[in-house]
């Protein structure tokens, strides 16, 4: 629980006909992250020689390609309809389909056997892509038609003829004047130019020489007016109208029979499709992770890492699947290599684990801190929103994400939960801290809240105290961590220069800071063996680091002094809330009108309040976390563990291996 899940470097070996059943068991299994022995260097590799790249792996990625074709073609013919508030946040997780254990020709045969049935939807697409081409283009010359109908103007002499050129254009009326003037002083005096006016917009068909053609379509491209555009057709604006309406209705019911025939294909393959694509995606990961193997003349060798834990159970799997032909061998990790981390936490801490990889997971030396930030990261955050009411609504809110989104997301799952116990704490910590939406029970209803120790707005100097003692708990603790971690490195001299000499030092500051304040007379018997110590304490720091080490005096300081922030978020918390209620107060009458502005007033406020206090308690208890907490004796930086597993999304093998 306080260091990542130990690990070893695992080599396997089998005869080269076991390869195949290997892989697959490994796969299923989820229990090794594979290493690709060529990629660095091996304690083994010199031994063996490279695996060669099978045709396996083209004709697998070929056959994906075929399924992913048909797929995408069948996934494109569902529109993209909003969904409801209600499926977005209760989305209800797909059942899988059952599947056995298959080799690879078999799944080749079966999706010979789907697609053959299937294979017609790319033609079909083909079809529909070229009439969706052309229902567009018809869609725009009838558009084009509308804005030339009060030209009633001859479509057939729109266009070049062999000396003339005509021209259909729109543009807003102001601009259009301005490119009227234009062409008009360009000095083409061979243009005739008939217009529409239809309000702020206007309608103009250019007819000028052939050879005039650019030098007019320049003119028009400089004002930004729009040259209509349109297929060639014959007959007064009205007319093609008519024609192009007919036109598009046999279109789109031809365009509808050919979507009608695309979901009747999904509904007859489209799970069948679905099954395949995720086999063969898995065929191609098992087929491609031999490039990482390392090979004698008849066996295969295979590195990887696996937790200490479940070293016994891969060697059993391995030797179970092989009838007995496999070798197996562990050793710990050396310490240069680049161990994968997994997190070795109970459940009720796992969600937290969360909060810990948002900084960085821990090396494979280093302490876990998960178990100490999971409590301080819930105190901090009650202690700055105390408020019951805020606290109950994100309790509701963590419930609502658990049995939503959380049922198919393990991230959301796992931060629901946190929400829940942050929601919880905060209860708590509004109950005693008085906070109910502010001060709403005794402003509005004439109760003094039960069972109140300690309020920020009328304690602030007890709660900074409090705020102060726990800054400096915390800090301790992770000079304790670090001060661990040294002495299991043997690392003796940070141990006495950067956490001793902090020991040694903070009894002889509590002592001077007792004496400034007045909150005691510390005797003799105190006072001088702290002002020792702390003089011990100094001469360490700034024997080991000369006059720079005044700024870790400095620096000591304001990480302590950062844990203001509890009294500060917890002000701004009760403080924003009673403003709310006192401008609810004021605005509220006899009036009904005004009974619903203070209403609106109020749940407005308040809704505002809890969105920002909650960010703003979340955002500053991770930051005396990871700044604080986490710079005295944590590093981060290790490498997720990533086993060779395969991912299901829509099939679920039944019988296993």
């Amino acid at each position: 629980m306080f260091l990542p899940l130990e690990m070893q470097k695992a080599i396997i070996g089998v005869h080269e006909s076991y390869q195949d059943t290997i892989i697959a068991t490994l796969h299923e299994a989820g229990i090794i992250e594979i290493i690709n022995i060529w990629d660095r260097e091996s304690d083994i590799s010199s031994t063996l020689h490279e695996a060669e790249r099978t045709p396996d792996i083209d004709r697998c990625t070929e056959e994906l390609q075929k399924v992913t074709a048909i797929l995408d073609v069948l996934h494109g013919i569902h529109e993209d309809t909003p969904r409801s508030i209600r499926e977005v946040l209760f989305p209800r997780p797909a059942p899988k389909m059952p599947v056995r254990k298959k080799e690879f020709g078999e799944i080749c045969r079966e999706r010979e056997a789907v697609t053959s049935g299937a294979d017609s939807a790319l033609a079909i697409r083909k079809e529909l892509e070229s009439l969706q081409r052309r229902i567009g283009r018809r869609e725009i010359t009838r558009e084009t038609a509308v804005y030339l109908s009060p030209l009633d103007i001859d479509f057939a002499h729109l266009g070049k003829s062999a000396y003339l050129c005509t021209i259909p254009v729109s543009a807003p009326l102001d601009e259009w004047n301005a490119g009227e003037a234009a062409l008009r002083d360009s000095g083409m005096d061979d243009l005739v130019i008939a217009q529409a006016k239809t309000g702020d917009q206007c309608t103009a068909v250019i007819t000028t020489l052939r050879g005039n053609r650019d030098s007019v379509q320049k003119i028009l491209r400089d004002q930004r007016i729009l040259t209509l555009d349109y297929d060639p057709m014959s007959g007064k604006p009205a007319d093609v109208i008519v024609e192009l309406d007919a036109e598009l209705r046999t279109l789109r019911e031809h365009e509808s029979a050919l979507v009608d025939r695309l979901r009747e294909i999904e509904d007859l393959f489209g799970a069948p499709l679905l099954t395949l694509h995720e086999e063969l995606a898995i065929e191609k990961v098992r087929m491609l992770s031999r490039l990482n193997f390392g090979r004698t003349d008849h066996t295969v060798v295979i590195e990887g890492w696996v937790a200490k834990k479940e070293a016994r159970a891969c060697e059993d799997l391995c030797q179970r699947v092989t009838g007995g032909h496999a070798f197996c061998s562990f050793a710990d990790p050396g310490d240069d290599e680049d161990v994968p981390i997994v997190y070795d936490n109970p459940a009720w801490l796992r969600p937290f684990e969360l909060i810990t990889t948002m900084f960085s997971r821990p090396n494979y030396d280093e302490i876990d801190p998960t178990f100490f930030t999971a409590p301080l990261l819930i105190i901090f955050f009650a202690l700055m929103l105390g408020d019951a009411v805020y606290g109950l609504l994100i309790v509701l809110i963590g419930i609502v994400l658990k049995n939503g989104l959380g049922r198919v997301s393990p991230s959301v799952r796992d931060m629901s939960i946190i929400l829940m116990v942050s929601g919880a704490a905060t209860i708590v910590s509004g109950i005693l801290q008085g906070g109910y939406m502010g001060d709403i029970l005794p402003r509005f209803f004439g109760i003094e809240p039960p069972f109140v120790l300690i309020n920020a707005l009328k304690s602030p100097i007890e709660f900074l105290q409090i705020a102060l003692v726990i800054g400096v708990l915390q800090i301790n603790l992770g000079l304790i961590l670090a001060a661990y971690q040294n002495l299991r490195r043997k690392r003796l001299r940070f141990l006495v220069h950067e956490q001793l000499s902090w020991f040694l030092i903070q009894p002889g500051a509590a002592v001077m800071i007792f004496e400034f304040f007045g909150w005691g007379t510390p005797g003799d018997l105190v006072r001088i063996p702290a002002y020792a110590a702390a003089v011990i304490g100094v001469a360490l720091v700034l024997s080991d680091k000369g006059l720079l080490g005044l700024f870790d005096f400095t620096g000591f300081l304001g990480d302590w002094l950062s844990y203001a922030r509890l009294l500060a978020l917890a002000l701004a918390t009760g403080g924003i809330a009673m403003t709310v209620n006192i401008l609810t107060q004021m605005v509220s009458g006899d009036n009904p009108v005004l009974m619903i502005a203070a209403v609106l007033v109020f749940v407005i406020g308040q809704t505002f309040n809890f969105v920002l206090q909650t960010l703003g308690a979340f955002i500053h208890s991770l930051r005396l976390q990871f700044v604080e907490f986490f710079g005295k004796f944590y590093r981060g930086g290790g490498k997720e563990f990533t086993p060779f597993s395969v991912r299901r999304d829509i099939t679920e093998l039944q019988g296993g291996e």
